[in-house]
């Protein structure tokens, strides 16, 4: 392995880990939306609230939504990034590499 196998290799992991950790698709369970939240929170919605006598201000507030991780998502995602590496992996290697490791092989 060539030192820029080395960094795809590094930089493959640690994507992965940040793929599966902050970019999770959750499915809102009422429209079927999916929207892409940390897989430790749920999605959040942006809502205004309104008081029963007429006139007076509402207020905002921030709700979590109910959903559930869409697991199909999710592995499209892993195989995806994992196949974008592969084929960085594959691009940096270097055949001359190849050989001298055949030949340092047959030589033993």
């Amino acid at each position: 392995m060539n030192e820029w196998q080395n960094f795809v290799v590094a930089t493959g992991v640690a994507g992965l880990i940040l793929v599966i950790v902050f970019l999770c698709p959750w499915r809102i369970e009422l429209t079927d939306e999916i929207r892409w939240s940390p897989i430790y929170q749920p999605p959040m919605a942006f809502v205004r609230t309104y008081d029963d006598t007429y006139g007076a201000q509402g207020g905002y507030k921030i709700e979590s939504e109910e959903a559930h991780i869409a697991v199909d998502y999710l592995f499209l995602e892993v195989v995806a990034w994992i196949a974008v590496e592969s084929i960085l992996y594959i691009y940096f290697s270097d055949p001359k590499d190849d050989e001298k490791h055949n030949s340092s092989e047959a030589h033993n």
